[in-house]
């Protein structure tokens, strides 16, 4: 800074900031506040200079007519330094009754009364928490007080444009069928689809997570997140569109990991075919203890045992052995324990052939989905199952949109957007 603004500044408030200067957290505070203060004034000022919005006496519509200029109108707008007052060129079509403001599309204002620059810090603390304690953040990290309403808004409005732009790509790519490029296709990627459940008002839905992984030459170790309440075709075809941008037509090895469950194993024939199918090894032991509790109860040495044995047989890829050994059993047994055995069986004989964990791994292959595993709980349990939250589906849909935006890197990509005016 100038050296010459520092000497005026000192002049102004040096007596002051010397009553606290042996202590440095008390003077760093109080220098804080005064750029919040100069800040805002500086702030109001440029922005009080020049006609705002102003394009002339008339600008041409949309639905054929003229908008005329009315007058300039005034809007308080509350910035990261403090409230300022903007006022704005109105201009009105009598033709089709339509207002605008060219200067809140150039500004990336919206209906809110947040700057660009405040939404876009409640936005950074409310995808990784409660809308409440976002507020208290932005009061405490800031000086200004915005409600959890607001903030709640605010996210609800940039979730739905990115949910919007997301069926936009779909769409477009219907009507051209030109698919994404991929720069740098990788020598192996990794495709592990799963499910979770998130509570809203009117019961527990579940949310589909699409992880996308792959090793980078010069930057590591890859994650991309897909996910949303969308069905399971629709989601599928946003996995798959992602992936292509990842590089699945590219790609010398693709390794589809999943549960088994019949959704997984239809989006997998339906767009991953190209791909070796894994049944995740963390899920088939899951089934197999599943079993041995029913067969033994909890917790008894002879449940470790039973599953133990099996599991080790699996991950030699014995699974013949495993069902021989399943179907003896289950003569010898009734009723819960009977039909604990036939679902472990057919559990097993469905994915048989994603089940040559010996093969996958002398390959080189993962045989756990960790990484999706990891997402259903980083991506939407950390942030939409806390306790006592609700949703409602707008809700639930825009916080995760905005979530995975943030997770994807791709933060600073939508606010270039000026997202808040769309």
């Amino acid at each position: 800074m100038d050296t010459r603004i520092m000497e005026l500044l000192e002049a102004c408030y040096g007596e002051e900031l010397s009553l606290i200067r042996g202590d440095l957290g008390a003077l760093e505070q109080r220098v804080m506040v005064l750029m919040r203060e100069w800040g805002r004034g500086l702030l109001q000022r440029m922005v009080s200079k020049d006609p705002q919005g102003y394009q002339g006496s008339g600008l041409p519509c949309s639905c054929g007519g003229w908008k005329r200029f009315v007058s300039y109108r005034s809007k308080n707008i509350h910035t990261t330094v403090g409230w300022i007052e903007v006022r704005r060129a109105y201009y009105h079509c009598a033709a089709c009754g339509t207002g605008v403001y060219p200067y809140d599309r150039a500004s990336g204002l919206g209906s809110e009364s947040l700057s660009a620059g405040l939404a876009k810090a409640c936005c950074t603390l409310a995808v990784g928490n409660s809308f409440s304690v976002s507020a208290r953040m932005v009061e405490e990290l800031f000086g200004q007080k915005v409600s959890p309403n607001t903030i709640e808004r605010v996210v609800h409005h940039l979730g739905s444009v990115l949910i919007e732009q997301q069926c936009h790509r779909l769409e477009e790519f219907r009507k051209d069928r030109q698919l994404p490029v991929c720069d740098q296709p990788p020598q192996r990627l990794y495709l592990a689809p799963d499910g979770t459940t998130v509570h809203e008002r009117d019961g527990w839905h579940e949310s589909k997570i699409g992880c996308l992984s792959w090793e980078d030459p010069k930057r590591g170790r890859q994650q991309y997140y897909v996910g949303g309440f969308d069905g399971a075709e629709r989601f599928g075809h946003h996995l798959w569109w992602q992936a292509c941008r990842a590089g699945l037509r590219e790609a010398a090895e693709i390794v589809y990991l999943g549960d088994g469950a019949a959704w997984v194993r239809s989006l997998y024939d339906q767009h991953f075919r190209r791909a070796t199918f894994i049944v995740d090894w963390y899920h088939a032991q899951e089934h197999i203890w599943a079993c041995a509790k029913v067969l033994w109860g909890e917790g008894r040495d002879e449940t470790a045992r039973w599953a133990g044995r099996r599991g080790g047989w699996l991950w030699e890829g014995w699974t013949r052995k495993v069902l021989r050994d399943l179907a003896q059993q289950r003569q010898r047994h009734r009723g819960r324990k009977r039909q604990a055995l036939e679902d472990l069986y057919r559990y097993i004989q469905v994915n048989e052939e994603q089940m040559r964990y010996d093969v996958f791994r002398a390959k080189g292959y993962a045989i756990g989905s960790g990484m999706v595993e990891g997402a259903c709980k980083h991506v939407v349990g950390d942030r939409l199952k806390r306790s006592g939250m609700i949703w409602s589906r707008c809700g639930s849909s825009a916080t995760l949109a905005l979530r995975l935006c943030w997770l994807n890197r791709e933060w600073n990509q939508l606010w270039l957007q000026k997202p808040l005016a769309a």
